[in-house]
């Protein structure tokens, strides 16, 4: 793939992500292709793969947003891109309901296909998941 690919798709994910944090929640899903899938790594309760944006709708946010007071705002900090993935540093703010703060740290790799992101594999501080929203027995396996 040429440079050019790898810069209009760091762009691409970059675009997603300010658009997250700015609370545009929507533009987010819109970069994302309808068959999307994210894996989460670690033991917490996010563990797992989410496969499509209707599991995403329907399995992770509910949980995220029922302990969170608005969505994570992300800062990204480094982007790399080859062809068809973008690998992505990034800072999180947030604060949960009862006003303690969910700032966690991200490495996340994207793939992304014909111009939107097809998967995502995160990785982040596990401990600060578990305290903040539980570990896997608290959910059923995915």
């Amino acid at each position: 793939m040429s440079t050019s690919t790898s810069e209009s798709n760091k762009q691409i994910v970059l675009k997603g992500y300010a658009a997250l944090k700015a609370g545009d929640v929507a533009s987010y899903f819109d970069s994302m292709t309808e068959d999307v899938t994210i894996t989460y790594f670690g033991d917490h309760l996010f563990t797992g793969t989410y496969r499509g944006k209707a599991d995403i709708m329907s399995n992770y946010v509910p949980l995220l947003l029922a302990r969170l007071d608005g969505p994570i705002k992300i800062t990204v900090t480094n982007a790399i891109a080859e062809g068809d993935q973008v690998f992505v540093e990034a800072q999180g703010e947030s604060r949960t309901k009862d006003g303690l703060s969910y700032n966690n740290l991200y490495g996340i790799v994207l793939r992304l296909r014909d111009g939107k992101i097809a998967e995502i594999r995160e990785y982040m501080d596990t401990e600060l998941v578990k305290r903040i929203f539980g570990g896997p027995t608290d959910k059923s396996p995915r």
